[in-house]
């Protein structure tokens, strides 16, 4: 059957468009090529210059026609890189705003799954379990609190009268008014003390700085 009716076309199956990765891959390293081709024409051009300072008559003539023809090259590249650089900004800001859809259908889909979880948690908590709830942690503590101020009161402590207290408190002032007067040193003391000092200053100057009593200024004249 095959030899009268022949075979089905095979469909060819093309091969997927360049992404934008593959598209700047492509595109740096012509970019470091024409830099590398750029380079290596300026450094031809300097040589040749220091050949034209040491030149003369004709040769200098075609060495000059022969830089002018490399810096012709140089531009021509240039041009490129410029034109290279144009294009490659392009797709850096269509591959930017490829990436900016992507982070923001992700940021969406998040958005609508919590949005889901939570409506789910709030279908599962009931609001007014949630205020029995505190009611009763509210008289749990209350209790707790009256359970530690029956076990914080002190035991087998006898009841003193409150006055009796207050004139033993007043004595103690009186007793260290008493302390304090006794400390205070006498006045007549204070007196012999100075004098003391008084006589010992006149007798160190009395003495000359070899401890010797000193001479009277007429019997050295």
């Amino acid at each position: 059957m095959r030899r009268f009716f022949g075979t089905a076309p095979q469909k060819t199956v093309k091969p997927p468009p360049p992404s934008l990765d593959d598209v700047t891959g492509k595109m740096d390293k012509r970019g470091v090529e024409l830099d590398e081709k750029i380079q290596r024409l300026d450094k031809q051009i300097m040589m040749i210059k220091k050949q034209m300072q040491k030149s003369k008559g004709a040769a200098t003539t075609n060495l000059k026609r022969k830089a002018l023809q490399l810096l012709k090259q140089k531009k021509q590249y240039e041009l490129q890189r410029d034109r290279l650089m144009g294009q490659q900004m392009n797709i850096d800001n269509a591959k930017y705003a490829q990436e900016s859809l992507t982070d923001n259908a992700e940021m969406v889909s998040a958005m609508k799954a919590t949005a889901k979880t939570l409506k789910q948690q709030y279908k599962e908590m009931n609001i007014d379990e949630v205020e029995d709830l505190q009611d009763e942690m509210m008289d749990l503590m209350d209790d707790a609190n009256e359970i530690n101020d029956v076990l914080g009161e002190s035991w087998g402590m006898d009841d003193f009268d409150e006055d009796e207290l207050l004139d033993e408190l007043e004595g103690l002032d009186a007793d260290l008014d008493l302390d304090a007067e006794e400390d205070t040193v006498p006045s007549y003391m204070i007196s012999a003390a100075s004098e003391s000092k008084k006589k010992v200053a006149e007798q160190e100057a009395d003495v000359d700085e070899y401890g010797l009593p000193k001479v009277p200024e007429k019997l050295v004249q």
